[in-house]
């Protein structure tokens, strides 16, 4: 079978209506790390064959592109969509309907920052000849910032990025799914893999150790993965005009937070939105556990919209960027 890439093997098994919306889904294996059986599902959503800036939505922990986009095609991918923007849904190892690799249970977050996210970002570069906007939620943000910092992805490729901070931070998550508490995370050192589903944090697991180093460095600990990655002040080296959205209520005052991440950025633009995650018109919870976000959460959404374009139309014109800060 043909691949549908030119960089490695990518095999488009699906290819389908969602109302007004045409949803194809590419099935990529890099061959980049040293697990080969690592397979990444990609899910690409439009309208017509006329394509706007490509946008990838990078989902969180114990969690899948349905975050972004219900099955009957609502949320905010479909938004993003309709607002003119060519959506990319990628899904991480075992997660979604990429499929389990061999050494789930030794899946890091310097593994994906190394070598997953680069293959994504190579893909969908390949695929539209454009400058490339992440949106990322919390360890999909982490994972994202981080590929960006360390150089792994090229920064000049990416017209903007928006971390967002999710509604309840993964630390009181699992407090209160009495995961986290005092020594208890250590239990599911063994096993290896954390259930979202049977803790109720979510529709998916997660390897013991995605989990363990992203609570290490978002408590403010000292974070060396096992390939020796360091990301000690490594966000001063994103120049990638950055937005960072968190909640204007949080009492995580303990944990690195959205405030925290915008002091660390030295990007030219940046800027920093915290909107009220309380307000929530309605909860679109799907059959497995996770909740589709929608486009009215917060108000926030018509913001994001507002940052991207603003960012994409300054690009080429480096001299006057400044002008396009907030």
């Amino acid at each position: 079978m043909q691949s549908s890439s030119r960089l490695f093997p990518v095999q488009l098994v699906s290819a389908e209506l969602i109302g007004s919306l045409v949803e194809d889904i590419y099935l990529l294996k890099p061959n980049n790390s040293p697990d080969r059986s690592v397979e990444l599902a990609v899910t690409r959503l439009s309208k017509s064959n006329d394509h706007g800036q490509p946008v990838i939505l990078l989902h969180g922990s114990f969690s899948n592109r349905r975050h972004w986009l219900s099955a009957d095609g609502k949320g905010v991918a479909a938004y993003l969509v309709e607002a003119g923007y060519d959506v990319w849904l990628p899904e991480m190892r075992g997660h979604g309907l990429s499929p389990v690799n061999n050494d789930f249970t030794k899946n890091s977050l310097d593994k994906i920052i190394e070598y997953d996210l680069p293959a994504i970002h190579k893909f969908v570069a390949e695929q539209t000849g454009k400058e490339i906007a992440w949106i990322a939620e919390e360890l999909g943000g982490f994972l994202i910032m981080s590929a960006l910092a360390l150089g792994v992805i090229d920064q000049k490729t990416v017209s903007s990025c928006v971390y967002l901070e999710e509604a309840t931070p993964l630390s009181p998550r699992l407090n209160n799914a009495k995961v986290y508490s005092k020594t208890a995370l250590w239990r599911w050192k063994k096993p290896g893999v954390i259930n979202g589903r049977r803790l109720k944090l979510g529709s998916e697991n997660e390897s013991y150790p995605v989990i363990k180093e992203f609570l290490c460095w978002q408590n403010s600990l000292k974070y060396s993965s096992p390939a020796g990655l360091s990301l000690d002040d490594a966000f001063k080296n994103i120049t990638v005009p950055m937005m960072v959205v968190g909640s204007n209520t949080s009492t995580q005052s303990a944990i690195r937070n959205t405030q925290w991440i915008y002091n660390q950025l030295s990007s030219t633009p940046k800027i920093l939105k915290e909107y009220d995650y309380a307000l929530l018109s309605h909860q679109n919870v799907y059959e497995e556990g996770g909740v589709t976000l929608s486009e009215s959460t917060s108000g926030c959404w018509g913001d994001i919209v507002y940052w991207l374009e603003k960012q994409y139309s300054c690009l080429g014109q480096a001299a006057e960027r400044f002008i396009c800060n907030e």
